[in-house]
């Protein structure tokens, strides 16, 4: 078997699952011999029926159910390591490939330059059913639309990290990054996966709702368990990775997402803790520069606003130079 491709599944039903498995079935010039599907339920009673999955002719699902309820990181890893392929490819249930002629070039691509990390193209859905195709670098935090090579993963500990429920592909993307000199990462032009807009999804159904500010515990920690990762692997993108993401926890207290008196006390908190831990990586930003933290700093806040409830952000970076870090600009 040559590539794996593996599906959490909680709450989608078959209607929702249904058009990645077609996407996945109809596909065109593909030996389905070196395709494998594995979905696995993370212990939900919303069950795919041996029929319908069945149904899909050119596929052999594996159907998995996990025995507790883990998140989409673990469940993904729980398909892992029920596999055995060369090349890993993970999707989401409700989203799907992006055309038919994906699984040919990638798996033509991987056949002839075995690559350790394989990123495409992927379509993102944004606000009015728009697309948006994003390339190269653009792609990260993203997982999708990205193939990994089993034995990569394996020899370099890269794996979900079963403390990171909620921002399980930031941990593991960046963990793969990090493993890899940038001259070492295959691009391939070429859109793969259509990431849609569900606001059913887990972490996409509680949009305008408090789910960023219910989940901030691990926000906050996720980048720091990340950190540590690449520290031991001696990255090249440890300083930047650190910074850009203290950023992004400084950008998020002092934008909309904690508007409001019942979020004070919470505010207040993360707010001392992040002054805190950043007055101690303060060296950090002396060795970026003030051209690169100002870089990592718009990054952040496009990337908070495309991908979160982020809408207005009242502090700048000269606040955070001056009052977290203690160093005039």
């Amino acid at each position: 078997m040559l590539l794996d491709i593996i599906i959490p599944q909680y709450s989608e039903d078959e209607n929702t699952i249904k058009s990645l498995l077609d996407s996945i079935n109809d596909q065109t010039k593909v030996d389905f011999s070196q395709i494998s599907v594995t979905i696995v339920n993370d212990y939900s009673d919303v069950l795919l029926s041996s029929e319908f999955l069945k149904s899909f002719n050119n596929l052999n699902i594996s159907y998995i159910r996990n025995d507790k309820n883990t998140g989409p990181g673990l469940a993904r890893w729980k398909g892992v390591l029920n596999t055995n392929g060369s090349f890993i490819m993970f999707c989401d249930s409700d989203d799907k490939l992006y055309d038919n002629n994906v699984l040919m070039v990638i798996l033509d691509f991987i056949s002839k330059y075995e690559p350790d990390y394989l990123v495409t193209n992927i379509a993102v859905e944004v606000a009015d059913n728009n697309i948006v195709i994003k390339k190269e670098r653009q792609t990260f935090p993203w997982m999708h639309g990205k193939v990994y090579k089993r034995e990569f993963l394996f020899n370099n500990d890269i794996y979900f990290h079963p403390n990171i429920r909620h921002l399980e592909d930031s941990y593991f993307t960046t963990a793969v990054f990090g493993s890899l000199e940038p001259d070492k990462v295959s691009y391939l032009d070429f859109t793969t996966y259509l990431w849609r807009n569900n606001y059913l999804s887990l972490t996409r159904r509680k949009r305008g709702s408090n789910y960023m500010v219910e989940t901030f515990d691990e926000f906050y920690n996720t980048p720091f368990l990340t950190y540590e990762f690449l520290l031991k692997k001696k990255s090249y993108l440890r300083f930047s990775y650190f910074a850009s993401s203290l950023l992004g926890i400084y950008i998020v207290l002092n934008s909309n997402i904690f508007d409001g008196d019942e979020l004070k006390d919470k505010r207040e908190y993360y707010l001392n803790k992040l002054r805190e831990d950043s007055y101690k990586q303060r060296n950090i930003f002396v060795l970026l520069g003030i051209d690169k933290v100002n870089y990592l700093y718009n990054n952040q806040i496009n990337e908070l606003m495309e991908r979160s409830e982020v809408r207005e952000v009242y502090c700048g970076l000269d606040y955070f130079y001056s009052e977290f870090l203690k160093i005039k600009k």
